[in-house]
């Protein structure tokens, strides 16, 4: 990882210098060694603060429509995707904006690691060690399969045609696993109605989801926040709260990558990974289409075809 990470800080310090951008989006150390936050780096001197390993989670894609600057972006295969989708929107423009994928072993999902060594916020040292992730608390080190911790949609990623004008591999071994889905045949089940309305019912509105979606960029004008027509109202309960996360769910669909940053912005910890990978499923299925795959193909439900009409689309 230590290569890989110094040629990511050479490219991007390289892009400074030569400028070619003006910032490169990417991510540095957070308030603790288990965590990364969103960095944005102007000056080819702080390149050096760029991190790239497992706790780097966030989908920087999500800041590209708010930029009016030439920028690069460090993604991962699976976040290159909604650079993708938004590049397909005309969110973004192509010529503004260089993308740095790299070809990573996976990350981890901060709610297993936890379930695994207990809570990370006295962690002084967290990091991958071959196939294991080591947490030191306290001067114990704590030492727990990758594969046991890492996000599920880690486990299906094909990182085999990875979008990016600069593609750093380092030869990195990818985490491999199986992921394991409660998504039911029957969408329609009376199970599943029910497991919907107790996790709605913790939702507090408080619209992370929505900031932390890459192709949620209506913000100033979302529907749920519409003085004229009122689809959701302001209550705070779980019909109230279907509205607004299947409101959601239908306006990104055909659009999302099921990146899981909804998830993981979600305080409560309400598993909307679930309800988008039902929605994108049944897109698949319908419209034969792949999110993030082609930057000059629409999104299925932007346009209109004939024969998806006869079909019975």
């Amino acid at each position: 990882m230590e290569k890989l990470e110094a040629e990511l800080r050479e490219k991007a310090k390289e892009l400074l210098e030569k400028e070619e951008v003006t910032t490169v989006i990417g991510w540095g150390a957070g308030w603790n060694p288990a965590k990364a936050s969103p960095l944005f780096v102007r000056d080819a001197q702080d390149a050096d603060k760029l991190v790239f390993n497992p706790f780097c989670q966030n989908n920087l894609a999500v800041y590209l429509p708010r930029l009016n600057e030439k920028a690069a972006v460090i993604t991962k295969p699976c976040d290159a995707g909604s650079v993708v989708a938004l590049i397909a929107e005309g969110k973004i423009d192509r010529e503004n904006v260089k993308v740095i994928s790299i070809k990573c072993p996976g990350s981890v999902n901060p709610a297993k690691l936890e379930a695994a060594v207990g809570s990370l916020d006295d962690a002084t040292a967290a990091y991958l060690d071959g196939d294991t992730i080591v947490v030191e608390v306290n001067g114990e080190a704590k030492r727990v399969p990758f594969a046991q911790v890492a996000l599920d949609r880690c486990y299906l990623c094909n990182q085999e045609n990875a979008f990016g004008d600069i593609v750093i591999d380092e030869g990195v071994s990818k985490v491999t696993g199986e992921a394991v889905s409660i998504v039911p045949e029957d969408a329609d089940s009376a199970w599943w109605r029910d497991f919907w309305a107790k996790e709605f019912d913790r939702c507090i509105r408080c619209y992370a989801c929505r900031e932390a979606c890459p192709v949620c960029y209506c913000r100033d004008n979302c529907a749920v926040q519409a003085l004229r027509e009122r689809w959701t109202g302001a209550k705070l309960d779980a019909k109230e709260a279907l509205m607004f996360h299947a409101q959601r769910a239908m306006h990104v669909a055909g659009r999302c990558t099921e990146c899981g940053s909804c998830e993981r912005a979600c305080p409560v910890g309400i598993p909307l990974s679930l309800l988008h990978k039902q929605v994108g499923d049944a897109v698949r299925k319908l419209f034969d289409f792949n999110v993030g795959e082609k930057a000059d193909e629409r999104p299925p439900l932007e346009v209109f075809r004939k024969e998806e009409l006869e079909s019975g689309h």
